[in-house]
């Protein structure tokens, strides 16, 4: 049988509402109608229906996603193999370095943060657990995509393209390709303002049996991520902490 496998649109509907909740935090039926240009009606519908069966709570006539997705996320994380064994590292890499540490997976061709570990304050535009973004732009996803094969980051590309973010962005597959090499080499990839403006990242690969299955990192303000001293000591911990959760897969 050819063609283009089906979708169900009231499915989708469903995910669009409780996405738009998230963005919201809180909202009405005439707020995520507005929002996603549905009628007031077809709106209630789904949220009442979403209330009903649990996923969504209801307090002075605004909606609020319910603890169930707390109990999914949870199952989501737990089923990550890099997770259970990298999570401690993680929050030791950010006890160690006083930074925000994060470790990402590739899914669905971006960088999927499944951990994030903060020490002190947290460094704006850091990842929260959960965030998507495209791989070309971050370190972690640079990272992943250094040892992924060719034909997947082919595909990576021809299907998420490279936008840029701010001016120093790689949009050209050719700067790309220059720059995983130089990560294949030194085994660090760095993120110098590529995605948020003022934010530094240093992420490291983790390799099992020659096959990336995440990346680990730290991240902050430029100013001290540039320091001459402070440089080689967060790449230094976060290949390190890589190099531990390999071998958690190896010997644990």
């Amino acid at each position: 049988m050819g063609g283009t496998t089906k979708t169900i649109g009231a499915v989708e509907r469903a995910f669009e509402i409780i996405e738009a909740i998230e963005r919201l935090e809180s909202a009405g039926a005439s707020a995520i109608a507005d929002e996603l240009s549905l009628s007031k009606s077809t709106a209630y519908t789904h949220l009442h229906t979403l209330q009903e069966i649990g996923y969504l709570r209801k307090e002075d006539g605004h909606y609020r996603l319910s603890g169930d997705f707390l109990r999914l996320g949870t199952a989501v994380q737990q089923g990550f193999p890099v997770y259970r064994r990298g999570r401690s590292h993680v929050e030791e890499l950010a006890d160690r370095t006083g930074e925000r540490a994060n470790l990402v997976v590739e899914e669905r061709g971006k960088g999927t943060c499944v951990h994030a570990a903060n020490a002190g304050g947290a460094a704006d535009g850091a990842m929260t657990r959960g965030e998507r973004r495209h791989m070309h732009a971050t370190a972690t996803g640079k990272a992943l995509l250094a040892h992924l094969p060719e034909d997947r980051v082919d595909e990576i590309v021809e299907t998420h393209g490279l936008p840029s973010f701010t001016d120093h962005t790689i949009t050209s597959r050719e700067a790309l390709e220059s720059e995983l090499a130089e990560i294949r080499e030194t085994g660090i990839a760095i993120d110098a303002e590529e995605s948020i403006l003022g934010l530094r990242c240093f992420a490291a690969p983790i390799l099992v049996e020659e096959t990336v299955i995440g990346s680990v990192s730290v991240s902050g303000p430029s100013r001290q991520f540039t320091d001459p001293d402070r440089e080689p000591e967060l790449t230094e911990a976060v290949r390190e902490t890589a190099n531990v959760i390999e071998l958690d897969f190896v010997f644990g």
